[in-house]
């Protein structure tokens, strides 16, 4: 296996001379936003969104006492360092938790916050938040938001899930939904409770600003990589578009994740692949979440990681 090594830490001046030249902390934060938009979803338009009524997940044909197994428990909390090049621009954190919507529906509710570090804020200040909530019976979105604060660029958007009639909302589009469907963020812990091989894939249709397109996860090698927060034997991974790619998609780049071999499944790295240069975020802090006790998971459902020693496949 390949070890993957930490990025070390660097000051500006360790930045090649010709960036050096064209603001420094601006390219870092362009480098960090292109790392935001290629995990996240597009960037798209600046627009408003308005905020909905409290959460409902009807569907009585679901159980709520029979959930859909994962991976992770609530609570849980993944922090990381991201790096253009060598040089570190800001920290993402994942973050997990239990909620209950206004019909006593248990759901997960994902959260990714994107910072830029104090440097880079004086040239370009990023602070973005993405949040989904995620019907825990079979692990499909209920609603996305994002809030994005790129410089002067400001975006609130959000996109409603229509499960009992497979609609998806996006500003004023209508779109029909697949039997099943993740969102930008779900879909990468979605990832996560899959079994994985090498040479195999993982497919995913994911729903973003009113279009439907078909996700596809090769499953490429295994490699050790080395992280603040310990070292993992990980799967590496290639997220493509199968369909609906534009030019714009294939030019911003090619990102490659990295998933631990284990029950945890924990995203230990994410790297982009870009004109100008690689753009890395690295696992540095790890909290672990709680698992209630529950039930079963649903009927056709696999049991969970911890009982088979391997991981479930969606239903």
């Amino acid at each position: 296996m390949q070890l993957t090594k930490p990025r070390e830490s660097f000051s500006p001046r360790a930045l090649p001379e010709a960036a050096r030249s064209a603001a420094p902390g601006s390219i870092i934060a362009g480098a960090l936003v292109a790392v935001l938009t290629l995990m996240a979803g597009a960037r798209g338009a600046a627009g408003s969104a308005e905020k909905g009524s409290s959460l409902s997940a009807a569907r009585e044909s679901l159980s709520k006492d029979r959930l859909y197994p994962v991976p992770f428990g609530s609570g849980e909390t993944l922090v990381y360092t991201i790096a253009w090049l060598k040089i570190e621009g800001g920290e993402m954190t994942l973050r997990t938790a239990r909620e209950t919507t206004s019909d006593g529906v248990p759901v997960h509710r994902m959260t990714l916050i994107a910072t830029s570090n104090d440097y880079v804020s004086k040239f370009y200040p990023v602070r973005d938040l993405y949040e989904t909530w995620v019907d825990a019976r079979d692990f499909q979105p209920l609603r996305f938001e994002k809030h994005a604060r790129e410089g002067r660029y400001e975006s609130d958007e959000v996109e409603e899930f229509d499960l009992a009639r497979r609609i998806g909302s996006w500003r004023e589009d209508r779109t029909p939904l697949p039997e099943r469907v993740q969102d930008i963020i779900s879909s990468f812990y979605f990832l996560r409770a899959q079994p994985l091989a090498i040479g195999q894939d993982v497919r995913v249709d994911m729903f973003s600003r009113g279009k439907v397109y078909k996700l596809k996860a090769a499953v490429l090698e295994k490699e050790k990589v080395e992280t603040e927060a310990g070292v993992f034997d990980a799967f590496k991974l290639q997220p493509q578009l199968r369909e609906n790619e534009t030019a714009e998609d294939r030019n911003r780049g090619k990102l490659f994740l990295w998933f631990s071999d284990d029950e945890r499944r924990l995203p230990v790295m994410a790297r982009t692949v870009m004109p100008i240069g690689s753009v890395t975020a690295r696992l540095r802090r790890i909290t672990s979440g709680t698992k209630p006790p529950g039930p079963a998971a649903p009927a056709g459902a696999p049991g969970s990681m911890a009982q088979r020693g391997d991981p479930p496949v969606a239903p």
